[in-house]
């Protein structure tokens, strides 16, 4: 039964109640600044002696420790879903994407992927820093991002995680200009980003269109990202991007650029090929 129906439910102790002569001295008022003690009567219920009061109390601890119960496995549930609800993800096929079916054949993938776990293991304990999978397209950076989220979430620790693919999430926003029906505001990604416990902000620079490293981002761009940045100082973000640092740091304000920087844990793609190109029959 929902612990809720049983608060309307009619108490048990109304049945086959009979007085005894004892009383029950654990029950007190005030009354002029002291404490009174309350005799209460007890009575015999189910052949045992107790005192109504009591039962009442412990009954009605019991009930709300269920209810308790109940309301923290739904916010867990709730927490549990924003991984699954709320991101953001251009490429289908990384839902299905985890550790176990992340495919290694040279030193380097497989010296990443263990690295990614140990990151996740860590994320988990606890501690706070900026994981950086960095290296050319196609390489499983993504796939190695949303594992770790999906490794933390399938723990759950009732904390949030959300994988953000920033290209999609800036072309949302800017569809809402022009559909007030949309929810995708800018106002709404910030608040999200900024209030989950672990994020994932995927394939960074690539919502400034062809790498040019004599171009800049927009000042709409970068203003959203350093919202985003500057209220996740002591929370841990993943990125993954094509970009080397230098190219960022030309891309981006030297400012945000440090921010996404800090305290990183660097996972790089130097001799890891693009594996899209590799399934590609020529």
């Amino acid at each position: 039964m929902d612990p809720i129906e049983k608060l309307t439910k009619p108490h048990s102790l109304q049945k086959s109640m009979i007085f005894h002569s004892e009383y029950c001295q654990e029950h007190t008022y005030r009354k002029n600044g002291k404490e009174i003690v309350n005799p209460i009567q007890k009575m015999v219920i189910g052949g045992h002696v107790v005192c109504p009061r009591c039962e009442l109390e412990k009954e009605h601890q019991a009930l709300t420790n269920e209810v308790q119960a109940y309301y923290d496995g739904f916010q867990s549930q709730k927490i549990y879903n924003i991984f699954l609800n709320k991101s953001i993800i251009t490429d289908q096929t990384i839902l299905n994407a985890s550790f176990e079916n992340y495919e290694t054949s040279i030193q380097e993938e497989r010296q990443n992927k263990s690295t990614c776990i140990e990151i996740a293991e860590r994320l988990k304990s606890g501690q706070v820093f900026n994981p950086f999978l960095q290296g050319i397209q196609g390489t499983g950076k993504s796939h190695l991002a949303y594992s770790i989220l999906k490794r933390i979430n399938d723990a759950k620790l009732n904390k949030s995680c959300l994988f953000i693919n920033v290209e999609d999430m800036m072309r949302k926003i800017k569809d809402s200009f022009s559909n007030r029906q949309s929810k995708y505001t800018e106002r709404y990604f910030v608040d999200l980003l900024s209030s989950v416990d672990f994020l994932a902000l995927d394939d960074v620079g690539a919502e400034t269109g062809a790498i040019d490293t004599d171009k800049t981002a927009s000042d709409f761009v970068q203003r959203i990202l350093y919202a985003i940045t500057s209220t996740r100082q002591d929370k841990a973000t993943i990125l993954t991007t094509n970009l080397s640092s230098e190219v960022l740091f030309k891309l981006y304000d030297k400012k945000l650029v440090s921010r996404l920087l800090k305290n990183p844990k660097y996972v790089l793609f130097k001799e890891t090929k693009d594996k899209r190109l590799a399934s590609i029959p020529f």
